[in-house]
């Protein structure tokens, strides 16, 4: 009788525990918001004559606590990146290659007191779309490349107690973009630089 008795506030706290803990992460769980500029271009061993081409983005954020300090991060981001091109001999002619992709995130983020993070991890992007804009003219380019793009995130940013916030992060393409690259890979990275604003989801306004 004494061990049922035992067992069974055993359990009772364990399940307590878990509630609790539960009940913690979703109070401490933030959705946000964020957008910003791109700086994006493309490598490969034979590239030459690309250029850096601005762009924008915007998204959405999910984070969700860990432990202390540590959280993991999801987003959904609509991005357009790309590359300028310069072709001739003294630069005759310039091509825009406009991609647009919906990027979905994993990362680990580490939030440090007082506000700066940091935070890193994987990032496939969906492209929805490829352009190639020159002399006026505009030429679909979405069939000559992947469904999609694999890259690895590096970030950090600064958060301020009301939830607004900035920051920087570097997305390195890591697989090429191209179908039929004939042995040359060509990858896609790109700078983004931002503001957010966040908010607890277990607040009560």
């Amino acid at each position: 009788m004494f061990v049922s008795n035992l067992n069974y506030l055993t359990m009772k706290r364990i399940l307590f525990s878990l509630l609790l803990t539960s009940f913690v992460i979703a109070a401490q769980a933030q959705f946000g918001v964020h957008a910003g500029i791109n700086v994006s271009s493309l490598r490969g061993e034979d590239l030459s004559g690309f250029k850096s081409k601005l762009g924008a983005h915007f998204g959405v954020s999910y984070q969700i606590p860990v432990s202390n300090g540590i959280a993991v991060q999801t987003e959904a981001t609509y991005s357009s990146e790309g590359a300028k091109y310069t072709g001739g001999g003294d630069g005759d002619y310039d091509v825009k290659y406009n991609f647009n992709y919906l990027n979905l995130a994993a990362l680990f983020r580490y939030n440090f007191e007082g506000g700066f993070n940091l935070a890193t991890g994987p990032q496939y992007g969906f492209i929805t779309s490829a352009k190639l804009k020159s002399e006026g003219e505009s030429m679909d380019f979405k069939d000559e490349l992947k469904s999609g793009n694999f890259s690895w995130a590096f970030a950090a940013g600064y958060d301020l107690p009301m939830g607004f916030g900035l920051y920087a992060r570097y997305n390195l393409g890591l697989s090429s973009i191209e179908k039929e690259s004939e042995g040359e890979h060509v990858k896609a990275s790109t700078f983004q630089f931002g503001v957010r604003y966040s908010i607890k989801t277990g607040s009560k306004k």
